[in-house]
């Protein structure tokens, strides 16, 4: 056994392990041992919190609420591009039906006036048509990408307002 610098009475074992209290005056020895292993955690709390239950009108219980089965419900659309270009009533949302043909052309656009940029750039000088071949798609792909953001809040927007509407709709608000 080493002893510790720190404390002249104390003891280190070569394992490492502590060395046990020393006897207290009577001849008795503390009766706390270290515990051992990693504290007992608690479960979990099952259901909701207490004075959160079920909506009104429904029985009380586990629902067994399905992600697959919302999933099912938002992928489902029974009307079309057209259908829901017409639809007066604004249920049926056409966002994420055009939002992929809205980024083509997108990109299309921003393609075609950096080539247009070029070519007014060329006859004006040589010097600005070399700029604007070499640094022009830096703009463009700035804009593309503020394009895509824009979007893709859109979208997100949407998809959240659908998601809305479902849970309204499943759990018969609207």
């Amino acid at each position: 056994m080493t002893e510790n610098p720190e404390d002249p009475n104390a003891q280190q074992r070569p394992d490492g392990v502590p060395p046990t209290p020393p006897p207290q005056p009577g001849g008795q020895t503390p009766q706390n041992p270290p515990p051992q292993g990693p504290p007992p955690q608690n479960p979990p709390p099952q259901g909701p919190p207490p004075g959160y239950g079920p909506p009104p009108g429904q029985p009380s219980g586990q629902q067994g609420f399905s992600a697959s089965g919302l999933a099912s419900d938002l992928s489902g659309d029974a009307k079309g591009l057209f259908g829901s270009l017409f639809d007066l009533s604004f249920t049926h949302y056409i966002t994420p039906k055009i939002v992929r043909i809205v980024y083509v052309i997108g990109m299309v656009v921003l393609a075609l006036g950096w080539l247009v940029a070029i070519i007014v750039g060329f006859t004006d000088s040589i010097g600005a048509g070399l700029f604007v071949l070499l640094f022009g798609w830096i703009f463009v792909l700035l804009y593309l990408v503020m394009f895509r953001i824009l979007l893709e809040f859109y979208t997100a927007v949407v998809s959240t307002a659908e998601t809305i509407q479902k849970y309204a709709h499943r759990d018969g608000v609207r």
